[in-house]
C-alpha cells in the first residue's frame, strides 16, 4: 500500500455547542477515487473544507505527506491539491478560457507559454468548454460555469504538477448542476486522474453514480464517519436505510462490487 498523500486523525468541529463533525479519520491514497456520501447536513462539506486547509479543525489534525497542512506555505498548498466548490461567483467580465487560466496563476508562472497553453486546451477540452472559449462567463448557464470551473481546477492540478509530485483534488458536489452525460464525463476524467495517481475525493448525492465510480465509499451521518470500504461491503439494506431515512433496495449489476440502489416508493 503506498504511504497516503493525506491523513486525517480524529478530525472535529463545533459550532455554538453543537458538533458538525466527530471523531473522523481517514487517508487518502494516490491513485483512489474516494466519494463521500450522506444526508444533507451530514458534514460532508465540512470534512471537505478540514481537508483542503480551508478551514481549521477545532480537534484533531490533517497532514500532506506527514506534514501539517496549517504550515505549508499557501503557494505550496495550491500545487499540493485543487479544489471544486459546490459555487464558484464572478463579479468580472471574464471569458471562459480567462477563468480557465486563473487555475494557472502563480503556480504556472514557471512553465513556458507553450506549456501553459497546451495545459489550458487540454483543460478547456476535458470540460467539454473548448467550443465556448471565447464566451463570457456570465453568459454561460449553470451547467457550463460548472465545467469551467472543473477546467480551472484542472488547469490548477496540471500545473502544480511541477512544483508537486503527488496531489489531490477535491470536488464538491461536481455534478448538481450537469447533465447526466456531463456527470458522466466529469467523473470519467476524474477517474483518470485517479488511475494516473492523483488521489481524488468527490461528493455526491446520487448513490448510483456513486457506486459506480468509487473505488472507496465514507458515508458520513450526524457528523460522523458511519462506514468506509468498496461500494459493494458498504452500501447494505440496513446502512443505506438507516443512514438515508428512506427503505431502498441494493441489488447487483453485471460488473462485480457495482451494486446499484433502488428506493421503494411508498414503503414507510
Amino acid at each position: 500500500m503506498p504511504e497516503p498523500c493525506l491523513t486525517a486523525t480524529d478530525l472535529g468541529v463545533s459550532v455554538g455547542g453543537r458538533d458538525l463533525l466527530r471523531e473522523v479519520s481517514l487517508a487518502l491514497e494516490p491513485g483512489t477515487l474516494q466519494v463521500v456520501v450522506g444526508p444533507n447536513g451530514a458534514g460532508k462539506s465540512t470534512l471537505l473544507r478540514l481537508l483542503c486547509g480551508e478551514l481549521a479543525p477545532g480537534r484533531g489534525e490533517v497532514r500532506y505527506g506527514g506534514e501539517p497542512v496549517g504550515r505549508i506555505p499557501p503557494w505550496r498548498l495550491a500545487g499540493m491539491r485543487a479544489v471544486l466548490p459546490q459555487a464558484a461567483r464572478l463579479a468580472f467580465p471574464f471569458s471562459v478560457a480567462e477563468v480557465a487560466r486563473i487555475g494557472l496563476d502563480g503556480i504556472g508562472r514557471g512553465l513556458s507559454r507553450k506549456d501553459r497553453d497546451a495545459i489550458l486546451t487540454r483543460a478547456l477540452c476535458d470540460a467539454d468548454v473548448m467550443h465556448l472559449a471565447g464566451r463570457a462567463y456570465q453568459t454561460l448557464s449553470g451547467g457550463e460555469q460548472a465545467r469551467v470551473q472543473f477546467a480551472r481546477v484542472l488547469c490548477q492540478l496540471a500545473a502544480g504538477r511541477s512544483i508537486a509530485e503527488r496531489q489531490v483534488l477535491f470536488l464538491d458536489e461536481p455534478t448538481a448542476s450537469l447533465d447526466l452525460r456531463h456527470q458522466c464525463a466529469l467523473l470519467d476524467v476524474a477517474a483518470r486522474l485517479a488511475r494516473s495517481g492523483v488521489a481524488v475525493v468527490a461528493i455526491l448525492h446520487d448513490l448510483n453514480l456513486a457506486s459506480a465510480y468509487a473505488d472507496r465509499l465514507l458515508v458520513l451521518s450526524s457528523g460522523r464517519l458511519v462506514a468506509a470500504g468498496p461500494p459493494a461491503e458498504v452500501l447494505r439494506d440496513a446502512l443505506v436505510a438507516d443512514v438515508f431515512g428512506v427503505p431502498w433496495r441494493v441489488g447487483q449489476v453485471s460488473e462485480p462490487g457495482r451494486p446499484f440502489i433502488l428506493p421503494r416508493p411508498g414503503v414507510a
